[in-house]
């Protein structure tokens, strides 16, 4: 979905949102509740476990990807004329419409999702996975109340 998403098909593009959304957040539940067994209880990983973590990590980045990068921009474009905000005004406009709570969280758990894309450090990474997994319900929440925004304002449910 470019910037130029056609008045016509925001329907259609909502529901591939929501669907994108849906799947994605499966996906991440799936990884996060294999975590679930050990993530707290351990202060270095196996490899499996390491395979099974940065699995969720990854979901975890992906899920963020769609909720921020798609789904923030496009409410930004159907409700504001066209108008592609950058991401701190995407934050702020999804405070107004009321799908995050705090701003400063939601921009925290961007930066979990900076972390997993962009560090290669090992130093700090077991901190690092325990914090994923702490706020992946806050982002699984967040993905909740956009589903819903969107089913309700541009599909109509």
């Amino acid at each position: 979905m470019g910037k130029n998403i056609e008045k016509g098909k925001f329907k259609e593009y909502a529901k591939e949102i929501v669907d994108m959304l849906e799947r994605a957040k499966s996906r991440l539940i799936f990884s996060y509740n294999k975590v679930a067994d050990f993530i707290n209880s351990k202060t270095d990983f196996d490899d499996d476990q390491l395979e099974i973590i940065e699995s969720m990590c990854s979901r975890f980045a992906r899920l963020n990807d769609i909720l921020l990068q798609k789904a923030f921009r496009f409410l930004d474009i159907y409700e504001l004329n066209g108008y592609d905000f950058s991401v701190p005004h995407r934050i702020n406009m999804a405070m107004k419409r009321k799908l995050v709570d705090d701003d400063l969280e939601f921009k925290y758990i961007r930066e979990l999702r900076n972390e997993i894309a962009h560090n290669y450090a090992t130093d700090y990474y077991i901190e690092l996975f325990k914090e994923i997994y702490k706020y992946t319900p806050k982002l699984l929440a967040i993905v909740d109340k956009t589903k819903q925004y969107i089913r309700k304002k541009i599909i109509g449910e």
